[in-house]
């Protein structure tokens, strides 16, 4: 069904900030409130011109533009730059498996989701960054691809369900990669003064 995965996602990761997140962090009520915001505005949707779109796709631009706006200047313009480039990656994608499905070896959106995945970790490190990078080209490449077959007049709803199916699994994974590697610098840390302690009782 249409909105499973982004609805068990996005459930999934309002757990963590609510629960899961120390409490005296700042940012844990500000995460949980959009999450909740995201779960309600999917079913919604704005028309312009026979032009459908979700407004959780346009609430998502607006907010990834307003954060990149916030950052430094020179990574304000590299998130934009790769921003591009994940665009043009996700509308062809999307185009071949119109064109030439039989080349989607791998049903639903995983495919999708795990070429994409890759390509934002070739092209930022940080967690913060990567995420940004992925909201911002993909919803701009639901909106490209739209513009496109609008041109071969077929109808095309920007921002589907499918659509969040495949963006939450690439946003948790991200969080979850984010996760484990301080979870492994923090056993690293443990480890080494385990040793040092080790090394002065000798």
């Amino acid at each position: 069904m249409e909105g499973s995965i982004f609805l068990f996602c996005a459930w999934f990761i309002w757990i963590v900030t609510t629960f899961f997140l120390q409490k005296d962090n700042p940012k844990r009520t500000k995460y949980s409130i959009y999450v909740l915001i995201a779960i309600v505005l999917s079913p919604f949707k704005w028309e312009w011109h026979e032009i459908s779109s979700s407004v959780l796709l346009l609430s998502i631009l607006i907010i990834s533009f307003y954060s990149t706006g916030r950052l430094r200047w020179k990574t304000t313009i590299y998130i934009i730059i790769a921003s591009f480039f994940t665009m043009l990656t996700y509308a062809t994608y999307e185009l071949m498996a119109i064109i030439d499905p039989i080349w989607v070896f791998i049903p639903g959106p995983w495919l999708k989701v795990s070429i994409l995945f890759v390509l934002v970790i070739l092209l930022h490190k940080n967690i913060v960054c990567q995420i940004l990078i992925l909201l911002i080209g993909s919803s701009t490449g639901e909106i490209l691809l739209s513009s496109i077959l609008r041109n071969y007049q077929m109808e095309y709803y920007i921002g589907s369900l499918s659509f969040f199916d495949y963006l939450m699994p690439g946003v948790v994974g991200f969080l979850s990669l984010f996760y484990i590697r301080m979870t492994l610098v923090k056993w690293e840390q443990h480890v080494f003064m385990l040793e040092k302690e080790r090394q002065k009782n000798i």
